[in-house]
This record gives structure tokens, C-alpha cells and sequence, in this order.
């Protein structure tokens, strides 16, 4: 009887917070006026804009134009290389862009024998043709010879690279169900990063948006509906929770530009030199170096490089076109 008594005492109190939390919102919208016309705010007005699924709503003309990606994986038998091992079926996302082309993540499409796409709203799935494929940064171009599949669909524009604290959103076909999922975050970090795929180091942008197995290749929208990125992967060691990543649409414009230009992906450039850290100080002073000083030293060169021409084993570099290169 106490229990109960205690636990209604507290609903009654929650509920005073809340409705006084309402009072004070109310009397704030009040007080505000259009700029335009000099009207107060309605009360329909503020509550549209605390709702959270305003920026949905605000990208649903982009529901479209992204799909469901349906492939069937054929992997090598590196052990018996006379035959394949047995084929396993994967789903994931993709968004079409202009020329009537399709982007996706490069592991969504791994060793294909079939790639179907589904359009939103579609219960026909369309065979779609493998174009290009870029390992190293884990990007893929598709298309579909059908032309009904390109009926009253829209291509998606690129947009910038986002600044910390921006706000995100996350569309694509996760696990947990068959429709369109929606996601929202902020930008956490913008850096280079491992990508796990093609085992390289590209600039890649860190979300604390959820990215699930199936977001993979779906696109990442700003509040403008401009794409900032492509989901690709996620960290999930046990310990940190909602740390996610895009590739942002530097390496997405890299990527479609050098397809463009040799009709196949060439892949990125290298520096063509191994390089050493000088945090050591003792280092540092071995190469009469003062304390204002920093930079990494070159510790080997590729010999077919340009940096051959330029570079010399134990050379120190400190600036690259004017900026600064740090110690680490």
C-alpha cells in the first residue's frame, strides 16, 4: 500500500513538470512573431516544428530514388581453387544519381552473380548490371537496362563536406524489417580512417547515427536534402555504442570522375614514400632539428615513383603546399 501510494505521488508530480514545461513553451510561442506579416505563433506551428520526423518528411520526394539491393555472393575456394564456395544471398541500400546509374558500396556487390534492385513502394525486382567496381574505397556503380524501372524517378545531388555538429540523416533497408528505415544523428568526427572493405585510408566521416547491417550503400542527407555521404560501416568492438561511418563525397566525386575519365576505376594516387613519426625528441635533435620545428621523416621510397625524383631516404618533410605537418 505505501509503494503504491509513493508511485502515485510521483506520476502526480511528473505530471505537474510536464504540464508546467508546456505552459512555459506556450507563453514562449506566444511572445514570438513573424517577421513577415507580424502574426503571434500558432500552436499547431510549434508543434510541427518539435516534431522529430519534420527533417523525414522534409527528404520524402528522396524516398524514391533509393532501393533495395539483392545479391548473391559467389566467394572463391582459395583452398580448392578448381571450384566455388556455395552461394549466400545479401541485402543492402543504393541510391540513383545521374545518368541513369546507381551508387552502392563495393561489398554490397563482392563477388556477384546476381544483383537485383527494388524501388520503394515496387514488388518487382529488376536486374541490375555491375559497372564499376572500387575496392579500395568501397564504391560501386549499377544500372538497369529496364526502362521502366526509371520511370518518374529522380537522381540525388552531392553535397558538401559537413562541418562537426551538422545534422544527418540515414536512409536505407536495414535488418528488422523490409521497408525504407530512417535514422537521424550529428557529425562526430571528420578524419582519415580505416576503410574494412578494401583495407586502404581514406577521409571518411564519423555519425552517432545507427548504422546497421543493410544501411550499407544508402545515402546520407543534410537538412537541405543534399547527399553528404554513403554509409558503409560501423564499429562494434562491445565497448562504444553508435559510432558509424559515411564516405563522404570527396572520395564519392574521386571515384566517379576517374571512372568517367578511363572507363574503369584506376584506383587513388600514393605518396610513394614509408614515412616515420618524430615524437621522439632525440630524434628530433639528431636532425638539428629546434623546437618549433616539426615534421616525419621518409624512411623509404618506391623507386617507380615521382617521389624518387624529388625525395632521399632520411629526408625530413615539414610542409605540405604550406601547411604544417605535425610530429605524429
Amino acid at each position: 500500500m505505501f509503494e503504491r501510494r509513493q508511485f502515485n505521488i510521483k506520476i502526480r508530480v511528473e505530471s505537474k513538470r510536464v504540464q508546467k514545461f508546456k505552459d512555459i513553451r506556450m507563453k514562449e510561442a506566444k511572445a514570438k512573431r513573424h517577421s513577415s506579416d507580424n502574426k503571434y505563433i500558432s500552436q499547431e506551428e510549434l508543434l510541427a516544428s518539435l516534431l522529430p520526423s519534420s527533417a523525414f518528411n522534409g527528404l520524402s520526394h528522396l524516398h524514391g530514388s533509393i532501393v533495395k539491393v539483392y545479391c548473391i555472393h559467389t566467394d572463391p575456394n582459395y583452398s580448392l581453387p578448381w571450384q566455388m564456395k556455395h552461394q549466400e544471398s545479401s541485402t543492402s541500400s543504393g541510391f540513383v544519381i545521374e545518368g541513369k546509374r546507381i551508387l552502392t558500396n563495393a561489398h554490397s556487390v563482392d563477388n556477384f552473380s546476381q544483383v537485383k534492385v527494388r524501388r520503394k513502394g515496387f514488388d518487382t525486382k529488376f536486374i541490375a548490371k555491375v559497372v564499376c567496381i572500387g575496392q579500395e574505397c568501397d564504391l560501386a556503380l549499377l544500372t538497369v537496362e529496364d526502362p521502366e524501372f526509371w520511370n518518374d524517378i529522380s537522381p540525388i545531388t552531392f553535397g558538401h563536406l559537413p562541418d562537426l555538429q551538422e545534422s544527418v540523416t540515414v536512409i536505407g533497408y536495414p535488418v528488422g524489417g523490409d521497408n525504407l528505415s530512417v535514422t537521424q544523428g550529428v557529425v562526430s568526427r571528420v578524419e582519415m580512417q580505416g576503410y574494412a572493405h578494401g583495407g586502404s585510408e581514406l577521409l571518411a566521416i564519423q555519425i552517432d547515427a545507427a548504422i546497421n547491417p543493410g544501411n550499407s550503400g544508402g545515402p546520407v542527407f543534410s537538412s537541405e536534402g543534399k547527399c553528404l555521404g554513403i554509409a558503409f560501416q560501423s564499429l562494434r568492438d562491445g565497448d562504444s555504442e553508435n559510432i558509424g561511418y559515411i564516405i563522404p563525397t570527396l572520395v564519392i566525386n574521386h571515384f566517379l570522375t576517374d571512372f568517367k575519365n578511363n572507363k574503369k576505376y584506376t584506383g587513388f594516387p600514393s605518396a610513394g614514400f614509408e614515412s616515420q613519426t618524430m615524437e621522439n625528441p632525440a630524434l628530433r635533435k639528431y636532425f638539428k632539428m629546434n623546437s618549433k620545428q616539426t615534421g616525419i621523416l621518409v624512411k623509404r621510397i618506391n623507386p617507380i615513383s615521382k617521389a624518387a625524383d624529388v625525395l632521399k631516404v632520411n629526408d625530413v618533410i615539414m610542409s605540405i603546399d604550406g601547411i604544417k605537418v605535425a610530429n605524429d
